[in-house]
């Protein structure tokens, strides 16, 4: 048993953790990790073992100019290719306020892998629900985002093949 005060985190070996993931990549074909915000002793080593790399922000300007500055730095591990992800990405208007795709685009300078529509409503009642995004709303704009995101790593990755 591990006790541990609010707020704390246990620290985890790089042994351990490289160990885990390993076991885990020789079962599942896909292995989606969710980093902690802070930079842990074992991280450089789990980014070098991955074969795609997504840096994931929200559509606002401070968002966009970390996640271009943690895409860049991450660029500099060797083998890696860090993309970014736009969450909650909302359309403006010809003549509305706020930031369009192009500004999205020019802010990230060739790092953006795609955006995720922002439809909280259909999101939150999968989670809740326990149920994909087309059980609760088939072809909704989320899950149509995500799969061209998915269709642009399968292409990419069979290029590479």
């Amino acid at each position: 048993m591990i006790a541990v005060s609010a707020g704390e985190r246990p620290a985890l070996d790089t042994g351990v953790v490289t160990r885990l993931l390993d076991l885990v990549s020789s079962r599942f074909e896909n292995v989606v990790i969710d980093l902690p915000r802070s930079w842990e002793p074992w991280t450089d080593q789990v980014l070098l073992g991955s074969n795609r790399v997504y840096v994931v922000t929200d559509m606002t300007v401070p968002g966009l100019r970390l996640a271009r500055r943690f895409a860049t730095a991450l660029g500099r591990l060797p083998d890696l290719r860090p993309r970014v992800i736009v969450n909650r990405f909302e359309q403006q208007l010809l003549f509305g306020t706020g930031l369009r795709r192009a500004d999205v685009e020019r802010a990230l300078e060739g790092f953006l892998e795609g955006t995720v529509s922002n439809n909280y409503k259909v999101v939150r009642e999968a989670i809740d629900r326990g149920l994909t995004l087309d059980e609760v709303k088939t072809g909704s704009n989320v899950s149509v985002d995500l799969k061209k995101i998915l269709m642009s790593a399968t292409a990419d990755k069979a290029l590479v093949a």
